[in-house]
């Protein structure tokens, strides 16, 4: 486990990546999993407010699979391979991605579902 502790003046990056690395393997798996679950669930459902529904299970998955594979590249680094440190590397440039792309479209779809149906 990686043992760190943020600033206190630390943004939101610095803050989730201390929680994933304090989180259990466990909890990161279970995040990732249930997170992916619910997400094609939402994607399948097309109900009321299911991008909303679908953007914040983007954002469990994102963030577990970014603990993991964050633990996993910090753990291997020393004996792995270049092709898998390269995979790691990219599945944690992937997580981050679709986690920032996942909190943007939670904010807009709770500004939509707060505001309602605009017709001017």
């Amino acid at each position: 486990m990686i043992d760190t502790v943020p600033r206190p003046d630390a943004n939101l990056p610095e803050l989730l990546a201390a929680r994933a690395r304090h989180a259990s393997d466990a909890r990161l798996a279970l995040d990732a999993v249930v997170g992916f679950l619910f997400l094609v669930a939402a994607l399948l459902w097309h109900g009321p407010g299911w991008h909303l529904a679908a953007s914040v299970a983007g954002c469990f998955f994102a963030f577990g699979l970014w603990g993991i594979s964050d633990r996993e590249l910090g753990e291997r680094a020393p004996g792995a391979s270049m092709a898998t440190l390269r995979l790691l590397r990219v599945t944690r440039v992937v997580a981050a991605v679709l986690g920032a792309v996942a909190v943007v479209v939670v904010l807009f779809s709770a500004l939509g579902i707060a505001f309602g149906r605009m017709i001017s």
